[in-house]
């Protein structure tokens, strides 16, 4: 990750969400841990499955994202390591894009690359 990204407020913590699934209690915590705020369910979306073929437009450099953490708008710019740089595709028609491969994670410090000692 490009520069120190320090923890939420919540890192760490026991994940405290009610819910059937054990994929949604799962995605909250991870959601609390970044964040900092209580997960809340705030809409369902239906997803298209991947088509099966894609344009591999290269590999990906990095990701530019703004977040709110612990009540505050934070903009954040992730260089990937050269050996762990996922694919940028994109479907057929062009309409959808998608982050194929690499080796990263995405925990409470944001996305962290695989070869990153500091994990």
């Amino acid at each position: 990750m490009s520069g120190r990204v320090p923890p939420s407020s919540r890192a760490g913590k026991a994940q405290r969400v009610k819910s059937r699934s054990a994929e949604i209690r799962r995605a909250a915590g991870l959601y609390q841990r970044f964040s900092g705020h209580e997960a809340e369910e705030v809409g369902r979306v239906n997803i298209a499955p991947p088509p099966r073929t894609l344009v591999a437009v290269g590999e990906l450099d990095g990701v530019l994202y703004t977040t709110v953490r612990d009540g505050k708008v934070e903009k954040y710019i992730h260089k990937f390591a050269s050996k762990d740089k996922p694919v940028l595709a994109v479907s057929p028609d062009g309409k959808r894009m998608f982050v194929v491969g690499g080796r990263f994670t995405f925990t409470e410090r944001g996305i962290v690359d695989a070869s990153d000692k500091s994990r």
